[in-house]
């Protein structure tokens, strides 16, 4: 069964990006941000995938983007997540958002493997730009950067 079909109620079976959408509708925001680095080190485009609001996980879903980022990353770890001060720009469609400041350590392929330059190695972080369409939908990620 395809992605989009288990994303939107179809069969579930046991890959981590199923048992994630399953579960994802009462997650957190913080075990949002986790699910999403925990895929990226797992290398799991599905999962991947399943952390992002359609809108981005469209931008992201080919192999001239995303792949490139997920399979640069060797391991990562979520040092720090907590709500941050600025609101950052409204996401039209989406009735709830916050902003996250996370901090995390990239260990990245050795550097001839690399497919995405703009990675680096060690700590640092990014805010994360979390919606949902209502209280009872789940928080997805729209954007992050700095």
């Amino acid at each position: 069964m395809s992605f989009l079909a288990r994303l939107f109620g179809g069969k579930r079976n046991d890959t981590p990006a199923a048992q994630w959408i399953a579960r994802r509708p009462k997650a957190t925001p913080d075990e949002l941000i986790h699910q999403h680095f925990a895929a990226m080190v797992a290398h799991d485009l599905e999962w991947i995938l399943a952390t992002l609001t359609p809108e981005r996980a469209r931008l992201y879903g080919g192999p001239t983007t995303m792949d490139k980022r997920r399979q640069s990353i060797r391991t990562a770890r979520v040092l720090k997540v907590e709500p941050a001060a600025e609101k950052g720009d409204p996401v039209p469609g989406y009735a709830e958002q916050q902003l996250w400041r996370v901090e995390y350590e990239l260990d990245l392929v050795p550097a001839e493997d690399r497919r995405d330059p703009s990675l680096s190695e060690g700590s640092q972080w990014a805010y994360y730009l979390l919606v949902r369409q209502g209280p009872r939908q789940p928080w997805l990620i729209a954007d992050w950067g700095r």
